[in-house]
This record gives structure tokens, sequence and C-alpha cells, in this order.
């Protein structure tokens, strides 16, 4: 009886080594198949496109006929749609942000031309002007931005202001309105 033993353990033990080596090889394989699968569908999403291809023959070498040429025209694609805020007469602009940080009332305008200069004059209004600045116009890519208003709040009362932006650069003028709680 005891060699019986020992035959059920060899065998369980040869069988668990095969188990293992058989489920090591599937992971090994699904493993391999994901990476190069991978790689191989990304070169099938990139596709070149050749526009306006000319050949030539060994009869029309050095001539270019326009019958040889082939042009293609492509569709204009609109990005957006609306008017150019560039072409208006007028500038205009939002207040992006307006709110206390710190010691200092925090006032940021976004502008939605673009400008190469200009003037920002703030105005802040409770039961008549409580406060008054001006700052310069600052371009950027696409749009202009007013350079910041950092207004102490020592110099306010607490309570509801309404804001007034007069923005103007050259011969164009435009007015940001908002408000803000101290």
């Amino acid at each position: 009886m005891a060699q019986k033993r020992k035959k059920n353990k060899k065998k369980l033990y040869w069988i668990v080594t095969l188990v293992l080596f058989v489920t090591a090889g599937v992971v090994a394989y699904l493993v391999w198949d994901n990476y190069f699968k991978d790689k191989s569908e990304k070169k099938e999403d990139t596709i070149e496109i050749v526009e306006g291809k000319k050949e030539n023959d060994d009869e029309g070498k050095g001539s270019s006929n326009a019958e040889d040429e082939e042009v293609i025209e492509k569709e204009k694609i609109v990005l957006y749609e609306g008017d150019d805020p560039n072409e208006k007469e007028g500038l205009t602009g939002v207040v992006t942000y307006a709110g206390v940080s710190g010691e200092y009332l925090m006032i940021r305008v976004n502008i939605d031309q673009y400008l190469d200069g200009g003037s920002c004059e703030l105005n802040l209004e409770q039961n008549g002007v409580a406060y008054s600045e001006v700052v310069s116009i600052a371009g950027g890519a696409t749009t202009a931005t007013c350079e910041g208003f950092n207004v102490p709040v020592s110099r306010l009362g607490v309570g509801s202001y309404q804001i007034k932006i007069k923005i103007s650069s050259g011969e164009r003028t435009g007015t940001i309105n908002g408000e803000v709680n101290v």
C-alpha cells in the first residue's frame, strides 16, 4: 500500500505541473496576441491621402498639360457657426471672475476680440461710484483681457456692487457689466 500512495502523489504532481504549464502558455499567448494586435490596429487607422497626383507618360515628358493633371477641391470646413467677433463694430466681453481673495476683491475680464492695446476702466457702484481704476488691455492669441483689477477690500464697504467696465481700443468701445458681493 505504501507504493500506491507514492504513485498517486507522483500522478498528482505531474497533473498539477501540466495544468500550470498549460495555464502559463495560455496567459503568455493572450498577452502576446494583445500586444501585437494593438500595434497592427494602429497601423490600419493611419491612412495617407494623396491629392492631385500627376502621372508622367513617356510621350509627355517635360510638359504639363491641363488634361494630365487632376485637381481635387476640398470642401471648406466651417469650424464654428456665427459671426466673427473681430469684425463687430463694438467690443464685447465677460467678467470671468469677481470675488474676494484674502484682502483683495479680484475682478478678471475676458474680451471677445483680439486687441493689440487699449484700456479697461473699472467703476464699482453702490449708490454712486465707490471705486474707479484703469488698467491696460493685454492681447492673447485669439482674444484679449484686461490686465486685472485687485481692489483692496479696506477701500470698500460691505454689500453688493455693480461692476461696469468700459473697454476701449482705438475707435472701438464697449461696456461689460456684472455684480459682486463683498
